[in-house]
């Protein structure tokens, strides 16, 4: 190690942030990563402090930041955590910054308890050093998972997902920001799993995204004109997610899936969207799906919704894939 490298002290940090250093944050995720990184004003100010555990580790040189992570650790379930905004200013890679800051980040996370810590990675270099420090690629997707326990990837998922216990469906909010990550990671039969978020099976299309995947629900309730409900388990395990958003036109597409071990929840956990699409004056719930997913339309028809016809082809890695929509009046 250079003389440079022992002298570097790794700061971190807890929301609410000053905003001095929020502008700084957002401005060199945003500069860094080539997108924009306005709407992670809220977790740095404190709003999610009550359902997420957030931590920002950054190194500074001449009051500057040159490099940072950032851990979130879901408060209702901390032996779930996910690590993203991994960084390096462009005048100092090669030097190791991401690989202490990352190895600090996974070293406060076991500490506390924590079990499987999830990241997302499209970078080959990137995913190189994430896998000396014990992350490992899973299936189907550019996501990566270190499990504290030294268990392989599929025996943790396998053990977090065991059992059909009871689940409780309510309202998904930023407290599943963490917790949908290995649902929707796992493999699922059903090839479509939600045609609102655009979620596909793993076994059928490559899962790039990671924490990104709760950008993809959070929207639904902007403006009133959707939801989206989470089935969870005592223990708070996201073990399914329904969607539900308003078509203008009278009606509401709803969708849904759930992990097979909790394949009893399905009834619930559509019926939530349906009551939500009633209780704003909609005359219709329909869905979109796969014609391949035969056990999907079986589970919509088993809750009264009937088919109609063909709807808009779904795209898989280029290959067009016919739809079925069944609908129910309200």
């Amino acid at each position: 190690m250079s003389n440079a490298e022992s002298q570097r002290k790794v700061i971190a940090l807890k929301p609410p942030l000053p905003e001095e250093l929020i502008h700084g944050l957002l401005e060199f995720w945003s500069n860094l990563f080539q997108t924009d990184y306005e709407p992670f004003r809220g977790i740095l100010t404190g709003e999610e402090c009550g359902h997420n555990r957030d931590v920002i580790y950054l190194l500074k040189k001449d009051a500057g930041i040159v490099g940072t992570c950032h851990l979130t650790v879901a408060e209702s379930n901390p032996a779930l955590g996910g690590l993203g905004e991994v960084g390096t200013a462009p005048d100092f890679r090669g030097s190791g910054i991401a690989s202490e800051l990352c190895e600090r980040a996974r070293d406060d996370f076991q500490n506390t308890g924590g079990q499987a810590l999830f990241l997302g990675t499209n970078n080959p270099a990137a995913a190189r050093v994430y896998r000396r420090l014990g992350w490992r690629k899973l299936p189907g997707t550019n996501v990566m998972v270190f499990v504290a326990n030294g268990h392989t990837s599929d025996a943790y998922l396998d053990d977090y997902f065991s059992g059909n216990g009871s689940t409780t469906v309510s309202a998904g909010s930023a407290a599943d920001r963490i917790p949908i990550i290995p649902l929707i990671v796992s493999p699922h039969d059903w090839q479509v799993m939600d045609a609102n978020t655009d979620i596909r099976s793993t076994r059928y299309v490559e899962q790039n995204s990671c924490m990104g995947l709760y950008t993809r629900y959070a929207p639904l309730t902007q403006n009133g004109l959707g939801a989206w409900f989470a089935a969870r388990t005592g223990q708070q395990r996201t073990v399914a997610l329904s969607t539900a958003c308003l078509d203008g036109r009278g009606g509401c597409q709803v969708d849904g899936f759930m992990h097979a071990n909790f394949s009893a929840d399905w009834e619930h956990l559509l019926q939530s969207c349906v009551s939500w699409a009633s209780d704003q004056g909609a005359q219709s719930c329909w869905a979109r799906v796969s014609a391949v997913d035969k056990d999907k339309m079986s589970c919509f028809e088993a809750i009264g919704f009937q088919k109609v016809g063909e709807d808009a082809s779904f795209d898989l890695c280029g290959k067009q894939i016919k739809s079925i929509r069944l609908k129910r009046r309200l």
